[in-house]
């Protein structure tokens, strides 16, 4: 508000003299809005009020219900098997070579090369050693299994007997394999295979006949031609070294498939994750490059399943190869039933270990390993479907503010009050709450009001909500407690002009059991809120029922030091049935109080007709005289603090309030006023 004071005169110069000067400083009116928010007020068919107001009193989280915890699923795999190439090597000894280690018997059938003549019997004879030269596939190889077929064909003319052979590692001369042949017909074959299982093998080895001999053509005429061969060939396979120095073919060194469980407490089918991470973890102490592949079937975005592959470099010697990665999780889904949709909270996922061939010389042993370690960190899921369990969530001791009468205080006593407590279920699972504690609690005065009825200590059932077969939206369902003065002390609970609500609750799930199979759902932000409305008819008996409030006050600069003293007056015409009685505050600018214009000025309550209805309003006088130095503090004003006291009036008299009351007002200054 703003004053304008000014003199219009002529004066002579030096001349002064007091004059008086009527301005208006304040003007306005106070309405039941401007002591509650419009938005709270419902005027009745009769013009009365209704106060209605909604506090949430319980906002369940996610992590009440279930939380997927940190899992780490932690394998060390030995190498199950490492393969080596198989080959095959042969080995030709011709019919003069044999001849020559015959004696005079060789010698007579070299003599006849070319002729049909009846072979005569060849005495026991062996063969010069032969070398075997496996070096560039492999340097050496302690054989788990592995096996070497030994063939012999006969393309001599004649029956061979008694083929007695031998191989051994040329560096040492450990036999590695020995065999006999009673029997190779000509022109026919024979075969023996020998288990490697256990052996040494090195990549230069020696073999050699020790002794054959033959029955010769038993008399027949057969055709000597010394070029004729016995061929051995030596076929090596199969081979899984327990540690080998060798070329390696390409091959999965581990391929493993498995199941781990999520710990949880409640028996999950499906979840959708709004975030998370997977770290993994790897580690090899093969001297070759390892190729790592992890696959999570049941994790899938898109269709598309998640899958980390990644190189680890070959292993320092004795020591190991290592790598750690973090990987964003947001947005996946998961198939928590197991690889036979059989089971709940079940991940199911691949490892993979591969080496490819690089035709490098390399040392592997079964006792080398691979470790892997892979964790699921802070999963926070926006959907899960499955059997959220027959848990009891205990709710509380918790408190929740109430701001409707904050402004408030004194004694207040209202002549009905609806409550009802909603509960709004939007998880797909039935429930039961029961609410042991309920206390409206005025901090100001330390009164509790303890609310008695049919919210308290009675199970409230509460039907699961319905969803859109897995999708949003979700249709909650409604559950609600009645309480009014019939049933309750809901008036006392709320005539106490709480500033917090205590409660205590407990929530069952399901207790009726798993009756969906497993299509118990929640959606994140989706789950069950506990309202408390309130509808009061503005219906009630005050009794020094107090109310605070302030408001922007300002005068316009005018030269103050020509105001000598004044008078202050306040008319208000009341047309509330309430007897007012006020005390105005000045602050500064800081918010700070520097004055008190008056205190505990009364405002007579406008009359009531015999229907208990304010007929017209009442004006009131109030007159404040104000000195030189108020004058200053008034000026430097920027707020003014007004506690009013309230008493109705007929006291113990429930008075109706209505739409059109209202309190005008009119604050002027009758100053004195010093002109020159």
């Amino acid at each position: 508000m703003a004053i304008l004071l000014c003199a219009s005169c002529t004066r002579e110069e030096d001349a002064s003299w007091e004059t008086g000067l009527m301005a208006p400083l304040l003007r306005g009116h106070l309405d039941i809005g401007d002591i509650v928010a419009d938005s709270l007020l419902q005027e009745e068919a009769d013009s009365s009020l209704t106060l209605v107001y909604e506090n949430r009193l319980y906002d369940m989280n996610i992590d009440s219900v279930f939380s997927l915890y940190d899992t780490s699923v932690t394998r060390t795999y030995k190498l199950d098997s490492i393969s080596l190439y198989s080959q095959n090597i042969s080995y030709p000894v011709s019919l003069g070579q044999v001849c020559a280690n015959a004696g005079i018997v060789g010698a007579l059938i070299i003599s006849q090369n070319g002729n049909t003549i009846a072979v005569p019997p060849i005495p026991s004879i062996s063969s010069a050693p032969f070398y075997i030269n496996a070096d560039t596939l492999f340097q050496t190889m302690t054989l788990v299994t592995g096996f070497m077929d030994i063939i012999i064909d006969n393309g001599f003319p004649i029956d061979m007997t008694n083929l007695t052979f031998e191989i051994e590692n040329t560096s040492d001369g450990t036999v590695i394999a020995t065999g006999n042949f009673p029997l190779i017909s000509a022109g026919a074959s024979a075969q023996q295979t020998i288990s490697l299982a256990g052996k040494t093998v090195e990549g230069n080895m020696t073999a050699q006949i020790l002794s054959m001999e033959s029955p010769g053509s038993m008399g027949n005429l057969v055709l000597v031609d010394t070029s004729d061969v016995i061929t051995a060939t030596l076929s090596v396979y199969d081979l899984h070294p327990s540690t080998a120095t060798a070329v390696f073919p390409a091959q999965d060194l581990v391929s493993k498939e498995q199941d781990f469980r999520f710990d949880n407490t409640v028996q999950l089918k499906e979840a959708r994750l709004k975030s998370g991470s997977v770290v993994i973890d790897l580690y090899s102490t093969l001297q070759d490059s390892v190729y790592f592949t992890y696959d999570l079937p049941s994790a899938t975005q898109g269709g598309v399943s998640f899958k980390v592959q990644k190189t680890l470099p070959p292993a320092p010697a004795g020591g190991v190869s290592s790598y750690s990665g973090t990987f964003d999780f947001s947005g996946y889904h998961l198939d928590l039933s197991g690889p036979n949709m059989d089971t709940v909270n079940t991940m199911y996922n691949k490892f993979v270990a591969r080496v490819d061939s690089s035709g490098q010389m390399r040392t592997l042993s079964i006792t080398d390993s691979l470790y892997a370690n892979i964790g699921f960190v802070a999963l926070n899921p926006s959907y899960v479907r499955g059997y959220l369990g027959m848990q009891e969530i205990d709710v509380g001791p918790d408190s929740e503010d109430i701001t409707l009468f904050e402004n408030l205080s004194g004694n207040f006593q209202l002549e009905k009050v609806n409550l009802s407590l909603v509960v709004e279920n939007s998880i797909g699972a039935d429930a039961v709450a029961t609410i042991t504690n309920f206390v409206s609690v005025n901090t100001n005065t330390g009164n509790q009001v303890a609310m008695t009825g049919p919210a308290i200590n009675s199970p409230i059932s509460i039907s699961r909500a319905t969803d859109q077969n897995g999708q949003l939206p979700v249709t909650p369902s409604i559950a609600a407690v009645q309480m009014d003065e019939t049933n309750s002390n809901a008036t006392a609970f709320i005539s106490n002009l709480p500033d917090r609500v205590d409660y205590t609750m407990q929530i069952g799930t399901n207790p009726m059991g798993n009756v969906t199979n497993f299509h118990d759902f929640v959606y994140d932000g989706h789950l069950m809120e506990f309202n408390l409305n309130v509808e009061i008819p503005l219906s009630f008996i005050a009794s020094d029922l107090e109310l605070r409030g302030d408001f922007e006050f300002r005068l316009d600069e005018a030269d103050i030091d020509r105001i000598r003293d004044g008078t202050l007056i306040l008319l208000a015409d009341n047309g509330f049935p309430l007897e007012a009685a006020i005390t105005l505050y000045t602050l500064n600018g800081d918010g700070v109080t520097t004055d008190s214009l008056f205190r505990d000025a009364l405002l007579a309550a406008a009359p009531v007709n015999a229907a208990n209805k304010v007929v017209m309003p009442k004006r009131s006088r109030i007159t404040i005289p104000v000195s030189e130095q108020r004058i200053g503090t008034l000026f430097e004003t920027k707020r003014m603090l007004i506690r009013v006291k309230f008493n109705t009036r007929p006291s113990n008299t429930f008075l109706k309030i209505y739409s059109d009351y209202s309190i005008g007002f009119r604050l002027t200054g009758d100053f004195n006023y010093i002109a020159n």
